[in-house]
């Protein structure tokens, strides 16, 4: 498989998710990276269950971030932590690093003293919020981000509470959006000379997430409703009960609305508007509740069956578990068992879903034991 970026080296002194997730992702495209934690070793080793067989085995949290590199402990509140991070800078392309800034300074790990000493070192500073804020001194996690960012808000039930989202998505936009920044900062050195810092703030990364919502927030000035699994602007785009299930569709177009009308026995000579979405925006209601009176009395094999032959977007609402394996193979092919030579087994992962010459980016290392 081409490995891209087999020529870099890369520092990695972040924790959690959003920092590793970015390095796993450079790791899989073939970088080099030297992850260091700290004494008691990264908190996420810690986050369980579950683990992988007894208490004190990996953790799945750890597990899901930090494939593809290579360990060791290093307090940097000593002399000795700190002269072993300067030595591996030297040779390093980048430093990824997730402290606040203020901390960060104090460890001498802010982006003047480190560009003096290493005039070609790129540094990825990874925040809770940008440092040309008021904010700036405030720690960030995923939560607490997709409560201040308004995610939160829009997320749920329309009656019921704000909710966050199942997984922590803030850490993996914030992750993807380093590992693009960091690839266009090795791009920019090769091209210039120049090293560059690069700063991603995770309250900046929730609202680039709210795309649409946002765009829409900011056309109108009006704060955006939670619509749990309806879609603000498209109908019919949500998931319906049936029999045994539910089935999520999804109307991309007014064409598949007209052969969904025939399903369900609508002569739309009778509700011309609702030939297009606008108008079956403005009649959510009565839209929704004729598709869900066909479906609650029919099997999610039979609305399935409908919507596959006349090509109109559907699936039903999986378990994580069916989906990672059962439908391996049919639905995916991301799962990616690394040989663990500490173990002798095999441990399973999701490769990057990136395909490289029809190959799906993986890194061979598995996730590294804590051996402090």
């Amino acid at each position: 498989m081409p490995k891209p970026l087999s020529h870099f080296r890369i520092v990695d002194l972040s924790c959690v998710l959003a920092g590793p997730f970015s390095t796993q992702l450079l790791a899989d495209f073939g970088a080099e990276v030297q992850k260091l934690e700290p004494p008691g070793g990264d908190p996420t080793r810690g986050w369980g269950p579950p683990f992988e067989d007894r208490e004190d085995g990996q953790s799945a949290y750890f597990r899901c971030a930090n494939r593809g590199k290579t360990t060791q402990p290093v307090d940097l509140h000593t002399e000795e932590g700190r002269t072993l991070l300067f030595d591996l800078l030297k040779d390093a392309d980048v430093l990824v690093e997730n402290f606040r800034s203020d901390s960060a300074d104090r460890l001498g790990l802010g982006w003047k003293r480190l560009h003096a000493k290493f005039p070609k070192l790129i540094l990825a500073s990874i925040r809770g919020f940008a440092s040309d804020v008021s904010a700036s001194r405030r720690a960030g996690y995923d939560f607490i981000i997709q409560a201040e960012s308004g995610w939160m808000a829009v997320t749920g039930e329309p009656e019921g509470h704000p909710m966050k989202v199942g997984v922590a998505l803030v850490d993996v936009l914030a992750g993807l959006y380093c590992a693009n920044g960091i690839q266009a900062a090795l791009l920019h050195r090769e091209r210039t000379g120049e090293a560059l810092h690069i700063e991603v703030p995770l309250m900046e990364a929730a609202l680039a997430g709210l795309v649409n919502v946002a765009a829409g927030a900011l056309m109108t000035g009006e704060a955006p409703q939670r619509w749990g699994n309806a879609h603000p602007q498209i109908v019919p785009y949500q998931s319906f009960p049936c029999t045994d299930g539910n089935v999520a569709i999804g109307v991309g177009s007014d064409r598949q609305f007209e052969v969904l009308a025939m399903w369900l026995g609508l002569d739309l000579d009778t509700k011309p508007e609702w030939r297009k979405n606008r108008g079956r925006v403005q009649d959510r209601d009565a839209v929704v509740a004729l598709i869900e009176a066909r479906t609650r009395t029919r099997t999610v094999a039979e609305v399935l069956k409908v919507c596959e032959a006349n090509a109109i977007p559907a699936s039903p609402v999986r378990s994580v578990d069916e989906v990672l394996f059962r439908k391996s193979g049919e639905l995916h092919n991301l799962l990616q068992p690394l040989f663990d030579s500490d173990t002798n087994t095999m441990v399973p992962t999701l490769a990057t879903p990136v395909l490289l010459n029809g190959e799906r980016a993986c890194a061979a290392l598995p996730p590294p034991r804590w051996n402090p």
